[in-house]
């Protein structure tokens, strides 16, 4: 009779999609069946996110925008792993950890409490190892967050968006007083977008959202910039610039307060920053784009003569 029951909730498990509750101790279940197709996390054997819970998920900030806000925060109930999965596939092991917490683990992680985001957005990071933002995936380089399963499970039930891309495209390091980086910003996604743009905000204001240019050396020495942040984190639609569906950007910030950089091989990392602060979904939409939320986290190999 007890076996009966458990089939028939299971039954229920497969009908439903991704149920919450919780699994029978004495007979644990296979994951695989509490999972819809799609994309679905998974945390202490419970489904906490779903594609029934997403809006879309912007693929170049790895920024998830929910149908309901808050609805993962009132799931999830204790830091530790947790694992993605795409079309009932498991694809990578993420760490659900504490701001406060007094360790640093590796690889891709979801920050809480969910403070530097709205509460309509979840963010999967990639924890810093060894580099400003991280060592930018696996042994092999990859980045377990971009695999194309993902994607096509996301397309699947029109959950995908490119958002915005971008790149490093020089470094120039003239001297301590001139050093020039220039930036190369895409819009590959079907929607228009409001960028901070660093030329209306100046560079003071600019460098209070993101830490700027840094450059590292391989035995982990780096040299960065002495600009002093002016404080400025609002979304104003005033400092911002639109850039259209398929279209690119080049800005160019020149820095004239530098570390003085011996010669060498270094790896330059530079965070692009968007507004996180806006409050309720309605803010993004403007009459002729959307704001973009998210950081793009760029780096790109410099030589120092």
């Amino acid at each position: 009779m007890i076996r009966a029951i458990v089939s028939f909730i299971l039954l229920l498990f497969l009908a439903a999609g991704c149920e919450k509750e919780k699994d029978p101790v004495d007979e644990p279940l296979d994951p695989s069946l509490l999972l819809t197709d799609g994309f679905c996390l998974l945390s202490n054997r419970e489904v906490v996110l779903n594609r029934y819970d997403i809006d879309y998920y912007d693929f170049g900030a790895h920024l998830i925008y929910l149908k309901s806000a808050g609805a993962f925060e009132e799931r999830f109930q204790k830091p530790g792993s947790a694992f993605v999965y795409a079309d009932s596939m498991m694809i990578y092991e993420l760490t659900l950890v504490s701001w406060a917490a007094s360790y640093i683990p590796q690889g891709p992680v979801i920050w809480y409490p969910h403070i530097f985001y709205p509460e309509y957005t979840v963010h999967i990071d990639i924890a810093w190892i060894n580099t400003p933002f991280g060592n930018y995936g696996n042994d092999a380089g990859e980045d377990p967050r971009e695999d194309p399963r993902i994607v096509e499970a996301l397309k699947k039930y029109g959950q995908f968006r490119y958002g915005l891309q971008g790149g490093i495209t020089s470094v120039r390091y003239n001297s301590p007083d001139d050093v020039v980086l220039e930036l190369e910003l895409r819009n590959e996604d079907s929607l228009n977008y409001y960028y901070w743009d660093p030329d209306k905000l100046g560079m003071e204001c600019f460098h209070y959202v993101t830490t700027g240019l840094s450059l590292w050396d391989d035995e982990g020495g780096y040299y960065h910039h002495r600009i002093q942040p002016l404080s400025w984190a609002y979304a104003d639609p005033d400092r911002m610039s639109l850039l259209e569906s398929g279209s690119s950007v080049t800005l160019t910030l020149t820095y004239d307060h530098f570390d003085t950089i011996p010669p060498g091989d270094y790896t330059a990392y530079f965070e692009f920053p968007g507004p996180h602060s806006t409050e309720t979904r309605g803010e993004l939409d403007l009459e002729d784009g959307r704001i973009w939320l998210g950081d793009l986290y760029l780096n790109s190999e410099v030589v120092v003569e």
